[in-house]
């Protein structure tokens, strides 16, 4: 499997956060509205470098095109500069204008959410180089045919009657995806999320294993058995392995949140400097497994929580209610296009600079581009988790 990094025909995402998967109310249902902007104004963006499809309800096609006209007239009126608390070039690169990388594509296609970095497959190239797409079997984190109900591990969802989020239609999109392609399809028996595995296109990967040597998608398989497959299907012969945390979050601890590669091969680790917090204890011990394992480890410090609240709620998004049990403000979730990087901010001025500055230098050859996706943060997810990369034929 080739890194993030290396070349892509395009980016695939998906106009989710869907009313059956989000609910219409709490702090889920009402953040829909700015998760679906976030997705079109991340789409635009990186259409100034590379093609993007994404995928759109049939019934939802009308309100997606009209979504995206919105954003790309607002991106059109500026420099990007009020959506950055930073600036938003590298290295004195002007930045390309929408489209100028390729088209943004609506493909009609029935669909549940937007997390197409764990629905969609993962491009591999075969031993000839032939490209294939791999199908890992997306069962809802967790929630499908396990008799552990992922959904129902978070109580704001169940209480705005969203028990166990509908997952069928996601369940086809890694076949969809595949055959729009023209990719064979490769079948595998590991349960697993395209965010739940970070690979430097070398054959080294990361990953957690709260989330994948975890009964609710792999029961009864060991540590050895999972490796070998990976080595089958995406070609990994060496993994660091993290412990994670069991039920953190609906994920189950991916490792998308904590650690990445870079393009001077070092690895990002993201890092919670709040005594309090469920993933201080995991980032400290990321961090030391890491530094044992690989030669350049950069620490990435998350914004301070109650500075990101406060700029959120100022922003004044009709209905919006911030999430405190579950918006996911860490910098480690970015995007890796070609020539750019997606990196998102939260509203910390001194955080979201030293985090630009921090993956620039370790990415010294693309733009950045530093965009507020407060929708997507408030339902628990990132640009990373929204976007999934598809390699050349």
């Amino acid at each position: 499997m080739p890194s993030e990094s290396a070349p892509h025909q395009a980016t695939w995402m998906a106009y989710g956060a869907t009313a059956g998967a989000w609910g219409t109310t709490g702090v889920y249902g009402m953040a829909r509205r700015a998760a679906r902007a976030d997705l079109m104004r991340i789409a635009a963006n990186l259409s100034r470098f590379e093609p993007v499809n994404m995928l759109v309800n049939p019934n939802e096609m009308e309100e997606a095109r009209a979504v995206l006209a919105q954003v790309k007239g607002e991106l059109a009126q500026s420099d990007l500069r009020e959506y950055s608390t930073t600036g938003v070039f590298t290295n004195g690169r002007a930045i390309p204008n929408i489209e100028a990388g390729g088209k943004i594509n609506l493909i009609a296609a029935p669909l549940n959410d937007l997390w197409v970095r764990d629905t969609a497959p993962l491009f591999v190239r075969d031993e000839n180089g032939k490209r294939a797409a791999v199908d890992f079997n997306f069962n809802g984190w967790g929630q499908a045919d396990t008799g552990a109900q992922g959904w129902r591990k978070d109580p704001a969802k169940r209480e705005h009657g969203i028990v166990d989020q509908p997952i069928g239609k996601d369940q086809k999109i890694a076949a969809f995806v595949a055959k729009y392609t023209h990719s064979p399809l490769v079948k595998t028996w590991l349960v697993m999320e395209g965010g739940g595995i970070e690979v430097d296109g070398k054959g080294n990967a990361i990953c957690t294993e709260s989330y994948i040597l975890n009964d609710n998608r792999n029961p009864n398989r060991s540590k050895a058995e999972v490796e070998q497959e990976l080595h089958r299907v995406l070609g990994v012969n060496n993994i660091t392995w993290l412990k994670g945390l069991k039920v953190r979050d609906i994920t189950d601890a991916h490792i998308d949140f904590y650690a990445r590669f870079t393009d001077d091969d070092s690895v990002l680790c993201a890092i919670d400097d709040e005594p309090e917090s469920p993933d201080y204890a995991v980032t400290c011990d990321n961090l030391r497994v890491l530094k044992q394992h690989h030669r350049k480890v950069i620490e990435l410090h998350a914004p301070n929580y109650e500075t990101v609240q406060a700029a959120v709620e100022a922003r004044q998004y009709e209905g919006f209610r911030f999430n405190e049990n579950g918006f996911a403000a860490g910098y480690i979730g970015f995007y890796v296009a070609n020539g750019c990087i997606i990196l998102p901010q939260f509203g910390d001025s001194d955080a979201h600079r030293e985090a630009f500055d921090i993956v620039s230098q370790s990415h010294p050859d693309r733009t950045m581009l530093q965009i507020a996706t407060d929708g997507i943060a408030n339902g628990g997810g990132s640009i990373h988790c929204a976007t999934q990369q598809e390699i050349p034929e």
